[in-house]
């Protein structure tokens, strides 16, 4: 048991540091007003995040592939994560505990099933042009985990995970608003 709670609690530790990692890095070394700005960036909330993650990318598909590839990979961390830090709060709490792990947990199955399917749509072309009402969805999903914490605050650990997918979801939305065949 001890070593399950090892390994999620680096597993914690791992997720966290990837996101203020990356946070950090891109604020210390971009600054916003100097910064060039990825094509496939001008719509998004962070430009020089946005940037970043695609910096990469010659190509919309090559953008769009890097940063959904990012975000899927966020999201599977959520319920390894989800569920050590489930396990510090107390006992007393357990309905309450159940009742966040389970609805928290469907949240992020819900939008890692809902981004497979954006990546599917993608790779066929997406014809009917519902990726970005998809990627859409898949952040409503995370709003849904958020709304389980309304009666205990949101353990901050997973609070800055919860902001770092929302993050993603974001910058996969921006992207995907400077598809070549969407502003023809």
């Amino acid at each position: 048991m001890a070593n399950r709670n090892g390994v999620a609690l680096s597993l914690v530790s791992l997720a966290l540091a990837f996101v203020l990692f990356a946070s950090s890095q891109i604020n210390a070394q971009v600054d916003p007003s100097i910064a060039k700005v990825s094509p496939y960036c001008v719509t998004a909330m962070d430009k020089p995040f946005c940037s970043e993650v695609v910096k990469v990318a010659d190509t919309w598909q090559e953008a769009i592939t890097e940063v959904l590839s990012e975000t899927i990979m966020q999201t599977k961390l959520a319920e390894p994560i989800m569920a050590s830090l489930l396990r510090t709060l107390s006992p007393s709490d357990a309905k309450l505990r159940d009742n966040i792990g389970t609805g928290c947990k469907k949240s992020y199955n819900d939008a890692l099933e809902t981004l497979k399917e954006v990546e599917e749509l993608l790779k066929t072309g997406d014809k009917t042009k519902s990726a970005n009402t998809k990627i859409s969805s898949a952040m409503s999903r995370l709003d849904d985990c958020e709304d389980e914490f309304k009666k205990v605050q949101m353990p901050i650990e997973f609070a800055t995970f919860y902001k770092g997918s929302k993050k993603l979801l974001s910058t996969c939305l921006a992207v995907e608003r400077t598809r070549p065949d969407l502003l023809n």
